[in-house]
């Protein structure tokens, strides 16, 4: 498993470059300006669209086609996958044009600060990118299927083909051509998906309606379909009550906020996502073969790979939150003044890495045990104090207060899903973790001292940007060089996994 993960992790890293490639093409090209916001908005209303449903049946797809694979076989569980296509298609395409109906009520839901002219032409962008929902929820249960069949890679490659459309959709509409742009997006959403189809047959599938009138798998996937629905949906709220919330404190506020949201996504994007997607499966096997105290391990061993990873860019975040955005970000539209303001938002983002992928793995035993109940109990207490805290703290700090309200709720639901989990599996496997754990933190924080005090002193010879990629090296040299000498237990899975690419 830990292998898998580490080359995940780093196919992810390239993948998600190119994420970032996109973000700074937008603050190049745009900056934080009106286009920016339009932009940002039609993208965001159809992938959250696709996201919340389709990501839910995606999450309780793959422990029901493992139970029917494991109590009838694979031809039982592919004509299942064919049945949930078509119902999907439809689903979506009616979907859609309810979200260009509807888009102008949308818009307002998402950026509640936008009017007149600003509005009227978010709503057009916003309709022209809708139709995107249907290849999106579509191919979202074909990502679950390949990674059911251990094809990771290519499940996760299809943003490489979103990002470089989007990009070149940015180019050309660089003057503020907002039809092109439009386009552009949907065309990113729509064609991302192409390299799917060789591995899924690939994989063996074959499309089988006629003759399959097994509805079992559809019921079960429906009892959980809205648990799961209101679970994974969490995080886009809460990037939602930030973003309206954000159009209504500052001009400046979607553009911010997506910037400093973006960093936080590529860290957990290239760490968790990647640890999730490989163990997700396997934990649905191990509930169906009901081995719990395998199960415990496999989280108490995810958590400690996760944190081992996670906790360093944290560090990294805290020590470097403003220098990081003036790297990624500052230059053409994109100010000194916006690289102040996203940095103080950064900040408290990065805190909540950890408690965003505790939560996210707890949440895949639940899923995999059926019992998605307590994800949503996790999720309404998790949102509703999120939206508190982002009115209160956002009238007293503004748009840093919207990402502090957001990190107290990440932190809450991380740890009242480890409440959770422990009342439902009893052992968690951390305690053979834990010793590990304090070791990744001194040795992170250590880095972060290091790697603070090499930039202070670079600061006088050398540029800022300069200064901070030497001081990241070095800090990573210095993570590496404490992780050999105490002795980390995710270094077995790093000498395993270069052994074999080096023998291969």
């Amino acid at each position: 498993m830990q292998k898998t993960s580490i080359l995940l992790m780093i196919i992810t890293v390239g993948t998600k470059f190119f994420g970032l490639a996109r973000e700074k093409a937008l603050a190049h090209f745009f900056g934080t300006s009106d286009i920016a916001n339009i932009f940002l908005i039609a993208f965001t209303l159809p992938m959250l669209v696709s996201n919340l449903i389709s990501g839910s049946l995606a999450g309780g797809f793959i422990p029901i086609y493992t139970e029917i694979h494991h109590e009838k076989g694979r031809e039982e569980a592919d004509g299942f996958t064919s049945q949930l296509t078509v119902i999907l298609a439809v689903a979506a395409l009616i979907l859609s044009f309810l979200t260009i109906i509807f888009a102008p009520q949308l818009v307002r839901l998402l950026a509640r600060g936008f009017q007149g002219s600003l509005f009227e032409r978010t709503v057009y962008v916003t309709r022209l990118t809708s139709l995107s929902i249907v290849a999106m929820a579509v191919f979202s249960i074909f990502k679950a299927y390949l990674q059911i069949h251990n094809h990771f890679i290519v499940s996760i490659f299809h943003s490489v083909v979103m990002n470089s459309i989007l990009i070149l959709a940015m180019f050309l509409g660089r003057a503020g051509d907002l039809t092109l742009l439009g386009i552009g997006i949907l065309f990113a959403f729509t064609f991302q998906y192409i390299f799917f189809l060789p591995y899924i047959k690939k994989s063996g599938f074959h499309f089988r309606l006629k003759g399959y009138k097994e509805k079992t798998g559809l019921k079960k996937l429906l009892i959980l379909i809205l648990p799961i629905f209101i679970s994974t949906s969490v995080l886009e709220l809460n990037n939602i009550v930030s973003k309206s919330l954000a159009s209504s404190i500052a001009a400046t506020g979607v553009p911010v906020i997506n910037y400093a949201t973006k960093i936080q996504g590529f860290v957990t994007g290239i760490v968790v996502t990647s640890i999730i997607t490989v163990i997700y499966p396997q934990m649905a096997k191990l509930v169906e073969e009901e081995a719990t105290d395998e199960l415990a391990h496999v989280f108490g061993r995810s958590l400690s790979l996760m944190a081992a990873l996670v906790l360093p860019a944290t560090v990294g975040v805290v020590a470097f939150h403003e220098e990081i955005v003036r790297l990624l970000f500052q230059g053409g539209a994109f100010s000194a003044e916006d690289v102040a303001v996203t940095g103080k938002v950064l900040l408290f983002y990065g805190l909540g890495f950890l408690a965003i992928g505790i939560r996210e793995i707890g949440i895949r035993i639940f899923y995999s045990k059926k019992m998605a109940t307590v994800p949503v109990v996790n999720s309404v207490y998790m949102v509703v104090l999120n939206i508190f805290l982002n009115i209160i703290l956002g009238k007293i700090f503004g748009l840093r207060g919207l990402a502090m309200g957001t990190l107290v709720a990440l932190w809450v639901g991380g740890m009242g899903m480890l409440l959770h989990l422990k009342k439902s599996m009893g052992t968690l496997g951390l305690r053979e973790y834990g010793k590990n754990m304090a070791k990744i933190l001194s040795a992170s924080i250590a880095m972060g001292i290091v790697a603070k005090l090499t930039e202070g002193f670079l600061m006088n010879y050398i540029s800022p940007n300069l200064s901070l990629i030497i001081a990241i090296v070095v800090g990573a040299g210095v993570y590496a060089l404490l992780a050999i000498a105490m002795g980390f237990k995710e270094l077995e899975a790093v000498k395993s996994f270069l052994t074999k690419k080096k023998n291969s």
